[in-house]
């Protein structure tokens, strides 16, 4: 019955019925293939964690686009600057809203890739094999002391969702991308009936596991219209 539900929505969004909030992982429009554009939907993902996703992307935009601060995108850069010049950059914007942890992480993940990736976050994609399910292990068992927050279970799926929508990362076995647990998600899980008030995180994302198996829908793909749907107080209705 949750699955009727499911496709239906899918096709309610196909249709344009639910509406939808206009982009909000804004960005400079750098090609697709870039070394650059990868690194713009990685280290801002590493800091996307209990915050406004669309504020968090207003202000990487606004970070990138100012030249006294857009050096903060590249691991080269932040190898040779002092940590307090990093700092006072990565806030200026708001991009970073906790001085001393979000600077930890990015900075941490940035010297990952200087030191082990060449500065390139293909790299990290190229070592999975562009399989999906490798670079999620990889991140969150096999390098996970190198990609802090980025190797947790939200953000180690979150990371290949947006390489796979904002850049021309292509991954084999795309449906082992988990849905993304957040506040709308876990929302129209409940007002689908597929999970219960209360539903922890892992609760949700192994109830969506369950229910798409072998149904040909990749959990990613129902990620942006549960997200819609909930922000348009579950209308139409299923």
């Amino acid at each position: 019955m949750q699955l009727d539900k499911v496709k239906r929505l899918l096709a309610i969004y196909e249709q344009g019925l639910i509406p939808t909030l206009h982009q909000h992982e804004v960005n400079p429009g750098l090609p697709l293939d870039s070394r650059e554009n990868y690194l713009y939907f990685t280290l801002p993902v590493c800091i996307n964690f209990q915050r406004s996703s669309p504020a968090m992307w207003a202000s990487a935009l606004k970070t990138y686009e100012d030249e006294a601060t857009r050096y903060v995108f590249f691991p080269e850069e932040l190898a040779i600057r002092p940590i307090e010049q990093i700092r006072a950059d990565l806030t200026k914007h708001k991009l970073a809203l906790q001085p001393n942890k979000h600077v930890l992480i990015w900075t941490t993940i940035a010297k990952a890739l200087h030191d082990c990736y060449r500065d390139d976050p293909r790299e990290v994609i190229a070592e999975a094999q562009n399989d999906a399910g490798q670079l999620i292990r990889l991140l969150q068992i096999t390098h996970c002391k190198r990609f802090p927050y980025l190797s947790g279970p939200k953000l180690s799926n979150y990371w290949p969702y947006i390489l796979s929508h904002y850049t021309d990362a292509v991954f084999t076995n795309g449906h082992e991308i988990s849905i993304i647990p957040d506040t709308h998600v876990m929302q129209s899980s409940e007002r689908l009936g597929l999970t219960l008030a209360g539903a922890t995180s892992l609760q949700v994302e192994m109830a969506w596991r369950e229910l798409l198996k072998d149904s040909g829908i990749n959990p990613s793909q129902v990620h942006p219209v549960l997200w819609n749907w909930s922000r348009n107080k579950f209308q139409p209705t299923v």
